[in-house]
């Protein structure tokens, strides 16, 4: 009944928003698309082609969704909105089982359900297809495990995956849940003198450490291909507080203060020492511990991991659960005192007349994945007369694009290409006019701009690229007027080329052939001593990847390409589906060779 009350009160509050501003935003669809990629091609990507890439920032939710996909197909849009329902069906649920009067805590979980949909950031990134509404339930889940134990004075083992699964909601989400399991440990030990809880807590740092060896192991980096493209590094943002540098510090607790104020944080200063008063439980002592430690986390998050691109609140909205439950609990415990009974309704009233005052509004959030999807139809409708089979786009909206499976994918915003990331400006536009070539580029506002010098201005961009429908935007004219937005073909691909790309492309279409690969690359490299001449060869290949692994040819492939002059950017192409690594010897290889410098040593 609690569950129903949250998603009745949720879908209420939903109902007075234009979708529009919050669902399913194309960042989280970008999340699917590995989880899809998973499921149909055998490996975490965004292209069916390859190759591996942590393109994403919640492996609970790529998990989540890749066994959905897998079991009915859902798609994604479907997905976000099931998603949204059973994360606030879930909450209302574990939110009473804190509770041991349940008609009491029935009320109270229906004032936390007001609490926060008033909560604008909160609301809206709950239902965004973001990985949010998932993190809302783990952590909450993990600290109603944690309480429960200490409860029941018993560990239940198997518990340990739930709270596993909350560690890795997000990649930095340790940060949250490990000061937990440390007070859960400690605490456990102090009041029962038993050494379990600590146990409790190794096992699921334990799970948290092979995990984060796994991801090692499968894309040969711990730090994912975001925090590459969004520049976040947590050593450099530290650096300042082992520096004792008191305005970072003075600047992290202001940011600090405006996350508590988005997300009801100020409730929760107030009712976790109020708790500590009102009850000297055990399991209450160390709510009051698990909650403070969420709070703390959440304030400082932003100066550690740097603010969200998208919305500053964004990557704390767990905050506000917390405030919730400290909130009921608080009122709880005083509707259980005889005397006190009359401070709980007045302190609600006075709260709720508060928040209805200073509420946010609703606001557009992040970017909607319906953008991503018409660009997926205009690419369609332009490159259908061509005849082409899988196009290389490149675009600077991932999602929706990349989880169709219609094209392969390289990613202007970086985060779903590693050698976009890891490339350093020269070396990147030597990677993309040389080597990569897509088929077809679309480009806008900001983007344009900061591609301008090194690809848009680049003279080999105007040998290779022709406009299609282009014009300088406002932001553009405004920022950079010498470049032009919107979409290029490249002729070397379109179906009345005669170039040597196009037609082994239509003889590949025809028959699929690892010799003709091999005369192809053979001819080529006799006739020219270009470095990147031949490369085209490997992208043909890669083309037609997924049909070449169907029939278990990919070693094939490999051995014709280790004669090639580009050996370590066509292994790259054809290998970097099984080796998460395999970048580095491209990048290593693009950066040590000037492209431009035509002759080659034989």
């Amino acid at each position: 009944m609690s569950g129903l009350l949250f998603v009745l009160i949720f879908q209420w509050a939903y109902s007075g928003i234009g979708s529009w501003k919050y669902q399913v935003r194309d960042d989280g669809v970008i999340t699917m698309s590995h989880a899809r990629n998973l499921v149909d091609y055998g490996f975490i990507g965004i292209n069916p082609s390859g190759g591996r890439v942590e393109g994403y920032s919640a492996p609970a939710q790529l998990f989540f969704y890749a066994a959905a996909y897998a079991t009915t197909g859902v798609g994604y849009a479907a997905y976000a909105e099931m998603q949204t329902i059973v994360a606030a069906f879930s909450l209302g649920a574990l939110l009473i089982l804190f509770f041991e009067r349940k008609i009491l805590a029935f009320a109270l979980v229906g004032l936390a359900a007001i609490f926060l949909v008033y909560l604008r950031p909160f609301l809206l990134w709950h239902g965004s297809g973001m990985e949010n509404a998932v993190t809302h339930v783990l952590f909450l889940a993990a600290v109603l495990i944690l309480f429960s134990l200490v409860q029941r004075e018993r560990i239940n083992y198997y518990l340990v995956i739930p709270v596993f699964l909350a560690s890795i909601s997000r990649t930095e989400s340790i940060y949250h849940i490990g000061p937990l399991l440390v007070l859960f440990g400690g605490f456990y030990l102090v009041a029962f003198h038993d050494w379990r809880g600590c146990a409790f807590s190794l096992l699921v740092l334990g799970l948290w450490a092979l995990f984060q060896l796994w991801r090692y192991l499968y894309f040969g980096d711990l730090s994912p291909n975001t925090a590459y493209a969004q520049k976040i590094s947590v050593s450099n943002n530290l650096r300042p507080w082992l520096m004792l540098d008191w305005e970072h510090v003075r600047q992290a607790v202001i940011r600090g203060r405006d996350i508590l104020n988005f997300h009801g944080g100020n409730v929760l200063l107030m009712a976790l020492p109020s708790l500590l008063v009102l009850s000297r439980r055990k399991e209450t002592v160390l709510l009051v511990l698990l909650l403070g430690s969420l709070a703390l986390t959440a304030v400082f998050h932003e100066s550690i991991f740097g603010a969200d691109r998208m919305d500053p609140p964004r990557k704390t909205t767990h905050l506000a659960v917390v405030s919730a439950l400290g909130a009921i609990a608080l009122l709880y415990h005083l509707l259980r005192r005889q005397r006190m009974r009359w401070i709980a309704p007045v302190l609600a009233l006075t709260g709720m007349i508060v928040f209805t005052m200073d509420v946010v509004n609703s606001y557009p959030i992040g970017w909607t994945a319906k953008i991503s999807e018409h660009r997926k139809t205009k690419f369609l409708r332009i490159l259908e007369p061509e005849l082409l089979p899988r196009p290389m786009v490149s675009n600077p909206d991932l999602g929706a694009i990349s989880w169709h499976k219609q094209f392969n994918v390289i990613d202007l915003g970086q985060i779903g290409s590693p050698l976009m990331t890891k490339l350093p400006s020269s070396s990147r536009a030597d990677y993309f006019l040389y080597y990569a070539t897509p088929d077809i580029l679309y480009i806008h506002g900001a983007w344009t701009c900061r591609y301008r010098t090194e690809i848009l201005n680049n003279p080999r961009f105007g040998e290779i690229y022709q406009p299609l429908e282009v014009e300088s935007d406002p932001y553009t004219r405004a920022n950079c007027q010498a470049a032009l937005s919107g979409i290029y073909i490249r002729s070397d691909i379109l179906r009345s080329s005669d170039s040597a790309e196009r037609q082994l492309i239509d003889s590949m279409k025809t028959a699929l052939s690892v010799e003709r690969l091999r005369e192809e690359l053979e001819h080529c490299q006799s006739l020219t001593s270009g470095l990147s001449d031949c490369v085209y060869v490997a992208r043909t290949a890669y083309r037609f990847l997924p049909e070449f692994r169907a029939q278990g040819k990919v070693d094939a492939l490999e051995k014709i390409f280790a004669i090639s002059r580009t050996a370590a950017f066509d292994r790259y192409l054809i290998n970097a589906h099984r080796d998460g690594s395999a970048h580095r010897d491209a990048i290593d290889f693009i950066m040590g060779n000037d492209v431009n410098a035509r002759a080659v040593n034989r």
